[in-house]
């Protein structure tokens, strides 16, 4: 029997469209630009560009690449550093928070649309009693602004348990952060189902800490064939999961 169910953010809970990411982009790199400026050094939008791009480099290799993740603090005095060595130590307390602010806001600006299906099976998992929670990873973007972005979809509500990688400092697959989430939740592995669109982090690593894995195959994504339940649309999600 299911208990409690976990979902994915991106392309689970939400989609982003190939353009909005393009502009979330633009507008970080603005940001880094700016706040580089603001610190008394000249930077432009090629090098802040170049900056960004080797942070992704650095990033991966220090810690997505091990499913770990840094406070997001930590991420932009590294990314500052890059731009300039010592510059995210330098930082006083306002224009580091300044800083921050510019560089994890973009999504605020151009939000991820709603996925298709995703308000109703939460609000009726949550109608049947059923424990909810977020498992998700984070990138450029931290869990405090996409908390917000499920708030203005009413959603944040639903669930008591948000864990977000950049928090908890574990990325899917690694086992740790679905094991904290159940704690949390106060249910059993073998009673509860993660439900993601990315069959490693998502499938494999909720099988990982013991639960179902539940593959979202949406938009003509091949079937992931190790997910306990496939389901191409959110909408049958329920009445795949529970019956």
């Amino acid at each position: 029997m299911i208990r409690a169910v976990t979902f994915d953010f991106w392309q689970t809970l939400v989609e982003d469209s190939p353009d909005n990411l393009a502009r979330q982009r633009a507008r970080r790199i603005e940001a880094i630009a700016q706040s580089v400026r603001r610190a008394g050094h000249g930077l432009d939008l090629a090098q802040a560009e170049a900056v960004y791009e080797h942070s992704e480099r650095v990033l991966h290799e220090r810690f997505w690449s091990r499913d770990r993740d840094p406070l997001i603090a930590d991420q932009v005095r590294l990314v500052l550093d890059l731009a300039r060595p010592g510059l995210g130590a330098r930082l006083d307390g306002s224009m580091l928070e300044e800083a921050i602010r510019g560089y994890i806001d973009p999504v605020l600006h151009f939000p991820p649309a709603l996925h298709p299906g995703a308000a109703e099976a939460v609000t009726e998992l949550a109608a049947r009693g059923i424990a909810l929670g977020i498992v998700s990873n984070t990138g450029r973007t931290p869990g405090i602004i996409l908390r917000q972005v499920l708030d203005r979809y009413g959603l944040l509500r639903h669930f008591s348990v948000v864990s977000y990688s950049d928090e908890v400092g574990y990325r899917k697959p690694d086992a740790e952060i679905f094991r904290r989430t159940l704690a949390g939740l106060g249910a059993e592995a073998r009673h509860a189902a993660h439900v993601g669109d990315n069959p490693d982090a998502d499938v494999t690593g909720a099988q990982g800490a013991g639960m179902r894995g539940v593959h979202l195959a949406a938009g003509g994504r091949p079937a992931a064939a190790h997910a306990d339940l496939v389901v191409a649309d959110l909408g049958h999600l329920v009445e795949r999961l529970l019956g």
